[in-house]
């Protein structure tokens, strides 16, 4: 099983680079909505729905474009020496990062049917890029130049997983709506 599974992600790299956002985006949504039903007395069960928008953005949102922007990365910078690798996580977190969490937050919008598809990316953009930074440069940096190329996948797919769960946790944060902002407006000038 193990073996033909292998041969067809050896044979179809897109299609698996598909599956494995689309697993982990699936992945960390329902590790948090499970945590949720454990400590939040008002979340009964888990909302398939939010969960199947988190595959479709993993599948297809993600996927795709990480696939080949990495193609892209590893012609233009071979992280052959430490300085390389620095530059090359760098680039990573400067053209990628900033992309992924666009795609991520106008596409989440998109499937849930928002008046405003970039609202959310509005509000949200600059904190988890910065928060993006925080966890990636470090983590990009241990993988270039510590690691044996043969441990990396299993690292950055671990460290994929930390970092989708987090921004599970900033995507559930709510967003004042020009609504909210005005009624408490109202309320402080009463």
């Amino acid at each position: 099983m193990w073996s033909r599974t292998k041969q067809i992600f050896q044979k179809r790299p897109l299609l698996m680079n598909m599956v494995s956002f689309g697993t982990m985006y699936v992945g960390a949504e329902v590790t948090q909505q499970t945590i949720l039903t454990r400590v939040d007395p008002e979340k009964k069960s888990i909302d398939w729905k939010t969960v199947g928008r988190y595959a479709v953005i993993g599948l297809i949102g993600i996927g795709p474009p990480r696939f080949y922007w990495y193609r892209v990365l590893d012609s233009w910078l071979p992280a052959t020496t430490v300085l390389m690798s620095l530059r090359k996580a760098v680039t990573d977190q400067c053209i990628s990062s900033p992309a992924s969490i666009t795609i991520f937050f106008t596409g989440m919008s998109l499937l849930e049917g928002k008046e405003d598809v970039f609202a959310e990316l509005k509000a949200k953009f600059l904190s988890t890029y910065a928060v993006s930074c925080c966890f990636w440069l470090p983590a990009q940096a241990i993988n270039f130049c510590f690691l044996p190329p043969y441990t990396r996948v299993a690292y950055v797919g671990c460290a994929s997983f930390l970092w989708v769960n987090i921004l599970c946790l900033i995507k559930r944060k709510e967003v004042p709506t020009s609504d909210s902002i005005e009624t408490s407006s109202d309320v402080k000038a009463s």
